[in-house]
């Protein structure tokens, strides 16, 4: 059985290999270009390449402590710094290169896995290779080539879905745990873990009670632990909250943020841009209802509702990317030929379009 998954990953890895070497040549290519042509100005930013904004962290806590880099280090989860050191040594101790290389190793697997999660859900092997080929081309999907946490982190969320669709709650438990380790969104897992087929069979005994209850908490107890830990490095507690609220701001009534976001669209205000995407991330919530089982509908709800309840939107299409029900969901929509040689070139421009901004600094992952 296990050599028969494995053979099967392997296949899934070839079915997906294009869209994400392509994806990594958009990527690459484009900021090459924008460092050869930026102003001297912009060069401040793009000249840093893999180093920029998120990853220049995550790279100084692979060769650093948490402790030496101070309270601003806690807002980045250690799942995938503690791969980072342990990668590292092997590099000859190039901590850019072990994190981009953890990034993208992962980004392979997580088009893999994406790939066979969609084939076990819907049964459509078309639609499994335009949901990859949507991620691969999803405007901040830049972030997947960097040395940003999202690779790992969207990698070990879709082998939660697959092992809830096995009623596999042991490995759920598991994989939980550690996608909680690496971002704290992980404890929304929990949501889609209480809301799949399967967790409210009470003729499952004890045992299963048990496991069910370990893979309600795994997403949680993942982020509790790093909280935890933290709380014995500094004075402040929760500072990986704390922080974040200095750069988000505090939590606010997402109704009310949404609805003086329209104000920000008439007028003009850049961050109109981020409520835009809000407001679409929402329709597509209804594809989400009527295509996918209702625990991928909770998990994208929440996680969208988590991440425009911030007075700051800023990395908001990269917070709902992480939930890839709304990729699926995309696929659904332009499921039509003719839609995808628009959707396709389009969401292209917009992935080069938003990685020229963010390499120098106008917009932030």
């Amino acid at each position: 059985m296990k050599f028969t998954q494995t053979r099967r990953f392997h296949k899934d890895l070839i079915s997906v290999f294009f869209a994400w070497f392509t994806s990594r040549i958009v990527v690459v290519a484009t900021m090459w270009i924008t460092n050869l042509f930026a102003s001297s100005e912009a060069r401040e930013f793009s000249s840093q390449g893999f180093r920029l904004w998120d990853a220049g962290w995550y790279q100084q806590l692979i060769s650093g402590t948490y402790a030496e880099l101070g309270e601003e280090a806690f807002r980045f989860f250690p799942g995938f710094v503690l791969l980072g050191r342990l990668v590292k040594p092997l590099l000859g101790g190039d901590e850019v290169l072990a994190s981009v290389l953890i990034a993208n190793l992962f980004s392979l697997c997580m088009f893999a896995v994406l790939y066979r999660l969609v084939i076990v859900e819907t049964g459509n092997v078309a639609r499994a290779k335009i949901t990859v080929w949507m991620l691969a081309l999803f405007p901040t999907a830049f972030v997947l080539v960097w040395g940003y946490a999202e690779s790992l982190f969207i990698t070990l969320t879709l082998v939660v879905f697959l092992a809830l669709k096995k009623q596999n709650w042991k490995m759920v438990a598991l994989v939980a745990f550690l996608a909680g380790l690496t971002r704290p969104t992980g404890a929304l897992i929990a949501v889609a873990v209480v809301t799949a087929s399967g967790f409210w069979n009470m003729a499952s005994g004890f045992k299963g009670r048990v496991e069910r209850l370990a893979a309600f908490t795994g997403g949680p107890l993942g982020v509790m632990v790093f909280l935890l830990w933290s709380n014995s490095q500094n004075e402040e507690k929760w500072v990986p909250f704390t922080v974040q609220e200095e750069f988000r701001g505090g939590f606010v009534d997402p109704v009310r943020r949404l609805v003086s976001g329209v104000r920000e669209i008439f007028a003009l205000d850049p961050d109109g841009l981020h409520v835009l995407f809000a407001f679409s991330f929402f329709l597509l919530l209804v594809v989400v209802w009527k295509n996918l089982p209702r625990h991928y509908f909770f998990y994208a709800f929440v996680s969208l509702l988590v991440a425009v309840s911030a007075e700051n939107l800023n990395s908001l299409e990269r917070y709902v990317m992480a939930a890839f029900p709304f990729v699926m969901a995309l696929a659904v929509f332009i499921d039509k030929k003719k839609f995808q040689k628009v959707v396709y070139p389009l969401s292209a421009v917009c992935l080069v379009a938003c990685t020229v901004a963010s390499v120098t600094g106008r917009y932030v992952p």
